[in-house]
């Protein structure tokens, strides 16, 4: 049975598309007349599946019902329970779900800890990516962005493993993603990564254990008037990454506000009728422009990855930031998808 996180992940992705008015199934765009397509659906559809997606970010982990603050004991004198050691066996992987499309390394190693007993020791990521680099799949490569990654060698490729680039707050992300034949390469491969995990976990065993400084809550991401004042006025088209940055940048850097996610700013212009989700040129499925966005002032523009590749990527000049700010001001600074302003006056622009 496939696991709550699993369930609500592809719950998101088929609100988001049907938000966008495609059909999650076949990715073919809904006729005229459905309901999916009518303006206060689409708004209502892709606020949820906002909510959905805040869930996997900060909910994954069901909440533990913990004492109260004054009366913790300090992690250093606790007695930490002794789990198993990590052991993988056929039947637990037989029970492994497959990914039609490519996903993270860490992703494939969450979906196998979720096959494992309770009191057991889990795999991690390193553990994967550290067996990964032995074999040669992997290896450490430089980024467009100075930083390291382990990324596919053309050894990696041949079985599977393919190089992913996402935006993910505000950041350029880089990092290696597994189609199906690399999944059931790392299974294959599953008691050579549990032997380095055995020995992860044995030195951490004989290492002292460090109090973690009490988790400071965060309040959700607001701006005053003043902060959204000292929002760059320069006429460059950005990405909807660098809008995020520049907001965040508002914040107090010691702050207890949350930042803002891009996936939030994308999905406020996807509801108000400036993007939608559907194929590009190429025939494969991206957040583009409508006529509505591209007379506000979204953009695309082709670039070039490293190995020669040409990808798109949508702009957004100065008046369709200005969109944006404008809904911030208006909304004192929060960011709540427009859903009751929406039923309020039958319209999103």
């Amino acid at each position: 049975m496939a696991s709550e996180n699993a369930i609500i992940e592809r719950a998101e992705m088929y609100l988001r598309k049907l938000s966008c008015g495609v059909n999650p199934l076949t990715d073919e765009i809904l006729p005229e007349g459905d309901s999916c397509r009518q303006e206060r659906i689409c708004k209502c559809l892709a606020y949820v599946a906002s909510l959905l997606q805040q869930r996997l970010n900060h909910d994954e982990v069901a909440p533990v019902q913990e004492l109260p603050r004054k009366q913790q004991v300090p992690r250093a004198q606790k007695q930490m329970p002794s789990l198993k050691e990590l052991a993988i066996d056929s039947e637990m992987l037989s029970h492994y779900r497959f990914f039609d499309y490519p996903v993270s390394i860490s992703r494939v190693v969450r979906n196998v800890n979720e096959l494992l007993p309770r009191g057991m020791n889990t795999l991690a990521y390193a553990d994967v990516a550290n067996f990964l680099v032995q074999e040669g799949i992997l290896s450490r490569q430089e980024t467009e962005n100075g930083k390291e990654a382990n990324l596919p060698t053309a050894l990696g490729e041949s079985y599977g493993f393919e190089k992913g680039e996402s935006e993910l707050r505000g950041h350029h992300n880089i990092y290696t993603q597994c189609w199906q034949r690399a999944q059931q390469f790392i299974l294959d491969n599953i008691q050579k990564c549990v032997a380095i995990a055995n020995e992860r976990i044995a030195r951490m065993g004989d290492a002292p254990v460090k109090e973690r400084p009490a988790r400071r809550e965060k309040q959700k991401f607001h701006l005053d008037g003043e902060q959204l004042a000292k929002y760059p006025a320069d006429e460059t088209a950005v990405p909807v990454s660098e809008i995020a940055r520049r907001l965040n940048a508002l914040l107090e850097p010691e702050g207890d506000i949350a930042k803002i996610y891009y996936k939030t700013i994308r999905d406020w212009y996807v509801s108000e009728g400036y993007l939608e989700f559907r194929n590009n040129g190429d025939g494969k499925p991206a957040f583009l422009p409508t006529e509505k966005g591209s007379v506000a002032g979204l953009l695309v523009e082709s670039r070039t990855a490293y190995n020669g590749e040409i990808y798109d990527v949508v702009m957004y000049d100065q008046p369709a930031q200005r969109l944006f700010l404008d809904y911030l001001s208006r909304a004192g600074g929060s960011m709540e998808l427009a859903v009751e302003e929406a039923e309020g006056d039958g319209h999103g622009g």
